[in-house]
């Protein structure tokens, strides 16, 4: 039973990035959603701009890992900001918006090549070493890039939370979230509110490709793909009537996922979609998600 707990707990310690890399994923994906009403299936793809920017810079202009870091993230909230102030506001409808994300995949997904080749690109790890501890007299291992992925999405998110409750620009996004229409009567640039959040939730994402790239050592344009599928996942258990339920259920997909790899690593997908399907049929709303009610 020991060997059982120990291979899970260390399951579950070696996913540590894919925990703050989902993370990140999903709360750029409930920003658009609570603000623009959209849900934005471009996030991956347009993430991986950023990832190739910062690959492109490091092998080819000898850019070190943290300025092609941090340039990378910079490109991605500035596509992200042109994508909500030149295409997505000026689409009528949560359908056409959702239409609009589904051609920019087809679109980016051509595009990325022929600018940046074919031949993946390689990303070094930020921290090399690797960290043995013991806990609950057991002995667990952990990379130090993967911890470090895990602490610095969570200070990331716990800036973005605390802009959101204390800044003005946080009250400006609640309120256009709560009501959009109503917070442009009361004076709030709803138009500037989204397009903040989409270049917010781009470079949200724009790191976590990085971070990923990072710890697979390699860029790709498939590099988030099964990232995307687990965010929506996240998004569900969690309920998106709230900004803080995704990220909590995307903390709660990998640690699932784990579990489930150890009952049989072929099925665990299958048994996951199967899990969720199982808390949506309990708490339409998600786990942290409040009953919405219409008045009529």
């Amino acid at each position: 039973m020991s060997n059982v707990f120990h291979d899970i707990v260390q399951l579950i310690i070696s996913n540590f990035h894919l925990i703050g890399v989902l993370a990140l994923t999903t709360l750029g994906l409930t920003l658009t959603f609570k603000t623009a009403n959209v849900a934005n299936f471009a996030q991956a793809i347009t993430s991986t701009i950023g990832a190739y920017v910062a690959g492109a810079l490091l092998r080819d202009f000898g850019f070190g890992p943290w300025p092609s870091l941090f340039i990378g993230v910079t490109v991605c909230f500035v596509v992200g900001y042109l994508l909500d102030a030149v295409i997505v506001r000026h689409v009528g409808g949560g359908g056409g918006r959702i239409m609009v994300t589904i051609g920019l995949i087809v679109l980016i997904t051509a595009a990325l090549p022929l600018i940046f080749g074919t031949i993946p690109y390689n990303f070094p790890r930020f921290f090399k070493g690797q960290i043995e501890f013991r806990m609950f007299g057991m002995d667990f291992n952990v990379t130090q890039n993967a911890l470090f992925i895990l602490l610095a999405s969570a200070a990331v998110i716990t800036v973005i939370f605390i802009a959101l409750r204390f800044t003005k620009w946080g009250l400006g996004v609640r309120g256009t979230a709560a009501n959009m229409y109503v917070a442009s009567m009361m004076g709030v640039n709803v138009n500037q509110m989204t397009a903040m959040s989409w270049a917010i939730s781009s470079a949200c994402g724009g790191l976590a490709a990085v971070f990923m790239a990072s710890q697979t050592q390699s860029i790709n344009i498939a590099m988030l793909g099964s990232v995307q599928a687990n965010s929506l996942l996240a998004f569900v258990v969690g309920g998106f009537t709230s900004f803080y339920g995704p990220v909590i259920g995307a903390a709660i997909i990998p640690i699932l996922l784990a579990l489930l790899a150890y009952i049989s690593s072929i099925w665990s997908s299958a048994l996951l979609y199967i899990a969720v399907m199982l808390v949506i049929l309990v708490k339409p709303s998600g786990l942290f998600g409040k009953k919405t009610v219409k008045k009529v």
